[in-house]
Formats: structure tokens, sequence, C-alpha cells
């Protein structure tokens, strides 16, 4: 009977459950959030939410690119006390640039004031600029916990934040009101406390060599991922900025509170990813890379389905969300969620592929697609929002993410059913040990591995594949 469940908890169905369950946690709190906003704040102080929301998903991504995802990926290759130096270095080191960019940031702040920011634009900038310590330091720990295949420890995590969170800003709304500033600091305090919390209990410990090392190992991987970053979200948000450009704030805040009904969708996304990749650097580990391949194409079409059922309950009742949820300024926002549910089935499709050539070390490829569909996104952004406004930016993703899902998707198959053609004879001889070692022949190894050799000799010596 225990064993029984030390096998489910350990299952890929209860861990993506537990993720699922946090990222519908997360998911109810920002809903809940942005309801606030819309109800409370003007709808030119939403657009800035808006547009600095994006900024933050944008310094996450990089924290990703560069910590967070070489760590899903290499830490299941440390063992004993190397893992938790090499948890602590990356942890720790962060804070190195983080920091010294927040004063920086907040002193350009402050300057700018001359050029021409209001008291409102300057409020939220330095707010948000002191949030992103905790908001950081909570996202590593949250793709730690990933890493380590432990996403009940990311519950809990998630499940203080929310509560320090929601009550900040019950007391906010009692004393003073509620203001995009004061949600973007009470952010940052929540992330920090419970990030606090959660980092003692790891009894982590480091030095700047171990964090040079640490970050130099990471650095091999995360220089590609960080370029495909940069491009990813150029592509998936450069149409926000362009609107704020060329339409103003206020159509940034008509499409955002659309994305909104769909935020659950994103959410599922993230909290897949965070799955995702440790699982699949474990089966690729194993040698298992087909069966990952197939499991990404399950979860692609249960998600795609989830799309459309989701959707089709929206406009459903579209009457009565545009009533309870939106004032009258944002009448025709519920008109768009059609378009964003066909973007978000197209992005998640270009996710599952990206996770799986993650896995598969494959970051080169990752940014270089992500750069040619970028530029076709950009350029597609600009002329459609100039001749179509806000349905002309949305076209452009649904181009854009096209392009990148089918590129992708024919990369990872690539690299998944050709590998075995281009690995060294090491490297098929490892594969064949591993596979004789799980048989019941185990004790008949040793006497096997000089048979192994001859037949890899002769493989290399006449060119004829090896009989498995």
């Amino acid at each position: 009977m225990n064993l029984s469940k030390k096998n489910f908890r350990t299952s890929i169905i209860f861990k993506s459950g537990i993720a699922s369950l946090d990222q519908a946690i997360i998911s109810a709190l920002s809903f809940i959030i942005s309801i606030i906003l819309i109800k409370t704040v003007s709808k030119l102080e939403y657009g800035y939410y808006s547009i600095a929301f994006s900024i933050s998903l944008f310094l996450i991504s990089v924290q990703n690119a560069v910590i967070n995802t070489p760590l899903a990926v290499l830490l299941i290759t440390k063992k004993g006390s190397d893992k938790k130096k090499y948890a602590a270095s990356l942890c720790y080191g962060q804070f190195i640039v983080i920091l010294p960019a927040v004063l920086i940031g907040t002193v350009t702040v402050f300057l700018l004031c001359y050029w021409g920011l209001d008291s409102k634009e300057i409020s939220v900038a330095v707010a948000f600029c002191m949030a992103v310590i905790g908001i950081l330091f909570r996202e590593f720990l949250r793709a730690y916990f990933f890493a380590e295949e432990n996403p009940l420890n990311v519950l809990k995590l998630d499940i203080v934040y929310v509560f320090c969170l929601l009550g900040f800003i019950a007391i906010a709304y009692i004393a003073f009101g509620i203001s995009v500033a004061a949600i973007f600091a009470l952010m940052g305090l929540s992330g920090l406390l419970a990030s606090l919390l959660f980092s003692r209990k790891q009894g982590w410990r480091s030095d700047l060599k171990t964090i040079r090392e640490s970050f130099s190992e990471n650095w091999k991987f995360g220089k590609w991922a960080l370029f495909g970053v940069l491009v990813t979200h150029i592509q998936n948000y450069s149409y926000i900025y362009l609107l704020g450009a060329l339409l103003g704030s206020n159509a940034v805040a008509e499409v955002s509170a659309a994305r909104l009904l769909l935020m659950p969708l994103a959410l599922v996304q993230a909290g897949w990813c965070k799955i995702a990749v440790p699982h699949g650097s474990k089966l690729r580990e194993q040698s298992q890379t087909h069966r990952f391949f197939k499991e990404q194409i399950l979860v692609s079409t249960v998600f795609v389905v989830g799309i459309a059922i989701y959707v089709g309950f929206l406009s459903t009742f579209s009457n009565v969300l545009q009533k309870f949820l939106f004032t009258e300024n944002y009448a025709y926002a519920i008109n768009y969620s059609l378009i964003w549910g066909a973007i978000f089935a197209i992005q998640f499709l270009a996710l599952n592929a990206s996770f799986g050539l993650q896995v598969m070390k494959n970051f080169h490829t990752i940014s270089k697609v992500n750069l040619l569909t970028m530029l076709v996104t950009v350029g597609c952004s600009y002329f459609f929002i100039r001749s179509h406004g806000v349905d002309g930016g949305l076209i452009a993703l649904i181009i854009g993410g096209t392009l990148l899902a089918v590129s992708l998707w024919l990369f990872f198959a690539k690299m998944v059913f050709y590998r075995f053609e281009r690995e060294p004879v090491a490297s098929i001889k490892e594969r064949l040990m591993f596979k004789l070692s799980k048989s019941v022949a185990a004790p008949l190894i040793k006497d096997c591995s000089d048979s192994i050799d001859s037949k890899l000799d002769y493989k290399q010596n006449n060119s004829f594949k090896l009989r498995r």
C-alpha cells in the first residue's frame, strides 16, 4: 500500500495535477487583481499595469533562460552535496545582478521625471523596480522545486504568497485605497517574505568561486536560451508595445482586458513548462526520448481541445461575463476571446516543441527559428496595426505563432527520430547496457559486455547496422 502511494506521488499524473492546481491558484489571484484594478482605477492606469506586467514577464523569461531552464536540465546530473552547491550558487549569484539593476532602475526613473513623467507613472515605475527582487526570488525557488520534481513545495510556496498578498491588499484597500503602484509593491513584498521562509529550509551555502563555476556551466546553454527569450518576448509582446506607441495606453488596456479571460490557459502553459523540462530530461537520461515525444503530442492535443471547450464557454456566456467582469469602458473586450483562443492554442503547440528541443539540449535551433519568426511577427504587427488597429496586431500573432510552431515541431521530430543515426559508438553501447541492466539478465551484464564490444567493432569496421 505504501509502495503504491509512493509510486503515485512520483508519477507524472500526480505531478501534473499538483502543478495544475498551483497554476489554478496563481491564475485566480492574477484574475482577481486584474478585476480589482479594472473596477477601481482608470483605463489609462490599467494600461500602465498591463505594460509593466509584460516587462515583468520579460525579466522572468531572462531569468528562465540564464538560470532556471539550465537548472531544470542540469540539476539531475548533480549528485549529493554538489546539487546543493549548484542550486545555492545560482540562487545567491543572481542577486549580484538583480540588486544593482534595481538601484540603477530606480535612480533612472527619478531622473526621467525631469523629462515629463507624471506622478502616477513615476510611482508605478519605482514600485515595479522594487518589486522585481521578490518576484524573481520566488520564481527561482519555484523553478528549483520543479527541477527537484517536488511540485508540492511549489504549491506550499505559492499558497503562502497568495495569502500574504491578499492580506496586504485588504489592508491597503481599507487604509488608503488601491493603485497600480500599491499592487506591485505588495507583490514584491509578499514574494520576498514567502521566498525567505522557504529558502532558509534548504541549508544553502555558497562562495564566489562556486557561483562563477555554476554560472559558467549554465552559460553554455543559457547564451542560446537568452537569445531565444529576447526574440520570443519581442514576438509575443511586440503588439503591446506597438499598440501603446501607435494607438495609446487605452488600446493596451482594451486588448489586455480581453486576454484576461484567457489568463488561466497562460498559467497552465507555465505550469506544464515546469513539469515538462525536468521530466523530459529524466527520460532523456534513460534514453526514452521517443516516449517523451509522444507525451508532448498527447498533452498538446488535450490542451487544444480544452481551449476549444473553454472558448465555447466564454462565447455562450459573453453577455453575463461582460456585465459582471468589465465596466462600460471595456464593452468590446469580450469580442476578442475567439482570436485569443486561437493564439493560445498556437503558442502552446510552439512551446511544447520548444520544451522538447530544450530537453534535447538544442537551444541554438530554438534561437535561430525564433529570430526568423520574430521578424515576421513584428513586421506584420506594425503594418496590420496601422491598417486594422487591435485586430491587426492579434492577426500578426497568429501568423508568426503558426510559422514558429510548425518549424519547431519539425526540428524536434528530427532530433528524436534521427538522433540514433548520429550517435557515436560509445553512446550506443551505453544505451544497450542500460536496457540490459533493466532486464532479467542483469547478473550477466559483465559477461555480455565483451560480446557487445565485438558487435560494435563489427559495425564500425563493416558499416553494418547493429542488430538490437
